[in-house]
């Protein structure tokens, strides 16, 4: 329970927090929407794969660039917000 809560924080704390990364990462999953509608409505079935791989590419570039594997680790995450302080 505590993880969740520390991790419903960070999220309660982003936007005001980091306003850019915020509104860039809305932007982007808008248009990964707009672009899947267009795609369905034109009836290209590949609309879903567009999708699925559009709103994974974030996190598996993210991965690619060295993202922690201990990211989700509320113990290690508290650790490191409180040394950077």
């Amino acid at each position: 329970m505590t993880g969740f809560l520390y991790f419903l924080g960070n999220t309660l704390r982003w936007p005001a927090l980091k306003t850019r990364e915020f509104i860039s990462l809305h932007a982007y999953l808008l248009v990964i929407y707009l672009i899947t509608y267009i795609l369905s409505q034109n009836g290209i079935n590949q609309a879903n794969l567009v999708f699925t791989l559009g709103i994974l590419a974030p996190l598996l570039i993210s991965i690619g660039q060295g993202l922690p594997v201990d990211c989700l680790d509320y113990k290690t995450a508290l650790a490191k917000e409180l040394e950077g302080n």
